[in-house]
């Protein structure tokens, strides 16, 4: 397998642990994997004091405005009413500096609906449905094969030796390689990955992926295009999106799952999802662009979730996300 770049790299080992360590009842050798995790993670990006992972991005506000037909799945207070969101769009690496027409880096999209109320729930999503890593370990493993050795380089043996023994890693490298270079931070489809379940007043239960869908439709670039933007268009392309009224948002969509998906892991999808029956639970529209240190100032916590709405219990990537972002973000204050 050829190597791919150090961006490439780090953004894949660090874009979906930002979507993924647990609640504060977290056993100590798994908060020493996080701080492990979170260690060699800055190590790689430079140790810089900006986010390791998504270090380049902008915050935004905007509006969730919820379906009739999501109060038929989840009795959440986050799809009561239209509610504030605060949100932030990112370029994957922890290379403030990256290019925003990069290929070879993910592409994130942080959430909270009902900002400040009751029905705050928020999420961390990525332009791929599928993550890098299976499990921490896994994840902390990947890292490890990409340190540097005595001459400041990483050992291409080591990380072909990681990969042979690890193929899924591969997974979500290829599909954003299949994929044209996004155009604009709201002209491409994020995923939350892992399965959530959705319980409505009734109590009935469903498990769902969710998706958010761009209301402009897919806005995408060849290579040559992308090589001819400037370093940091998507600010500005999503400004002026805003300013001219013209589509910028999202349709969240829940795709279903059925019995036994609950046993499929992040670095898979479930079988035949793209065909899955889906239901539209409202649309998040970006109203306006914010100044960073609101989004800047505390995390995105994916377990942050308003009743109604779980995620996964038996996934220790989604499980295990409050010691690691908490480590992180000490790093930045």
């Amino acid at each position: 397998m050829q190597v791919t770049t150090l961006d490439y790299k780090l953004a894949m080992a660090t874009a979906t642990f930002a979507a993924a360590v647990s609640a504060s009842g977290l056993a100590s050798a798994q908060t020493a994997t996080a701080d492990q995790i979170v260690t060699t993670m800055r190590t790689l990006a430079g140790g810089q004091k900006a986010r390791p992972s998504g270090a380049k991005g902008q915050c935004f506000i905007g509006t969730f405005t919820p379906t009739t037909e999501a109060k038929g799945l989840s009795a959440s207070l986050a799809f009561e009413k239209p509610s504030r969101v605060v949100a932030r769009f990112s370029v994957g690496s922890g290379n403030p500096k990256v290019m925003d027409g990069n290929k070879t880096v993910n592409r994130g999209f942080s959430f909270r609906i009902d900002a400040g109320g009751r029905g705050q729930s928020e999420f961390v999503m990525v332009n791929a449905p599928i993550n890098f890593v299976k499990s921490p370990d896994q994840m902390l493993a990947f890292l490890q094969a990409r340190l540097p050795g005595a001459d400041g380089k990483p050992d291409p043996a080591k990380i072909k030796a990681f990969t042979d023994a690890n193929p899924e890693t591969t997974n979500q490298g290829k599909y954003l390689a299949g994929r044209p270079v996004p155009g604009s931070w709201v002209g491409v489809s994020y995923w939350g990955i892992h399965g959530y379940t959705l319980a409505n007043a009734s109590g009935a239960k469903q498990l769902v992926k969710f998706q958010m869908v761009p209301t402009a439709g897919e806005i995408g670039l060849t290579d040559d295009e992308a090589k001819g933007k400037p370093a940091d268009f998507l600010v500005d392309e999503l400004k002026g999106r805003i300013d001219a009224k013209t589509p910028a948002g999202f349709d969240m969509i829940a795709i279903m799952g059925r019995a036994g998906d609950e046993k499929t892991n992040a670095t898979e999808q479930w079988v035949d999802e793209d065909k899955r029956p889906r239901v539209k639970l409202g649309t998040l529209a970006i109203t306006a662009i914010e100044k960073n240190e609101t989004c800047d100032g505390s995390i995105f916590d994916p377990l942050n979730l308003a009743k109604g709405i779980e995620g996964p219990t038996n996934d220790p990537l989604f499980t295990e996300r409050q010691p690691a972002y908490a480590i992180s973000i000490g790093h930045r204050l």
